[in-house]
């Protein structure tokens, strides 16, 4: 069966970006070892945060970067949106309404586009 089993984010600081996907966001951690780290999104699927191997691809930042957006599903959309902020993430927009819920889109420090969902 194939089947995803990671997301990769090339980054600049790896022990900065695992701060901010771990302790900001609330990944959990699953394992680490020099140069890789990788976070639980859920059972089966991690984020893996390793160093920049090809540069290029970090020229650009938030929507000008492309690529996928991870979509994260919260309790506290506000809550947490400050919490990004204060870290160094920054909001791309205001929190706008979705069917079932609301959501964001916010930039992480390493320049990638994620979203916050909270469902009602």
């Amino acid at each position: 069966m194939n089947e995803l089993c990671w997301i990769s984010l090339q980054v600049q600081d790896v022990e900065q970006s695992r701060f901010f996907w771990r302790d900001v966001i609330g990944l959990a951690e699953q394992s680490a070892a020099p140069g890789w780290v990788e976070l639980l999104l859920r059972p089966g699927l991690v984020l893996a945060l390793h160093p920049v191997f090809h540069p290029p691809a970090l020229e650009r930042r938030g929507y000008d970067r492309g690529g996928p957006v991870l979509g994260i599903r919260v309790k506290d959309l506000d809550g947490l949106g400050y919490l990004i902020e204060a870290h160094g993430g920054r909001a791309l927009g205001a929190v706008h309404e979705i069917p079932g819920g609301r959501a964001r889109d916010f930039e992480c420090p390493s320049g990638y586009v994620f979203e916050l969902v909270q469902l009602n």
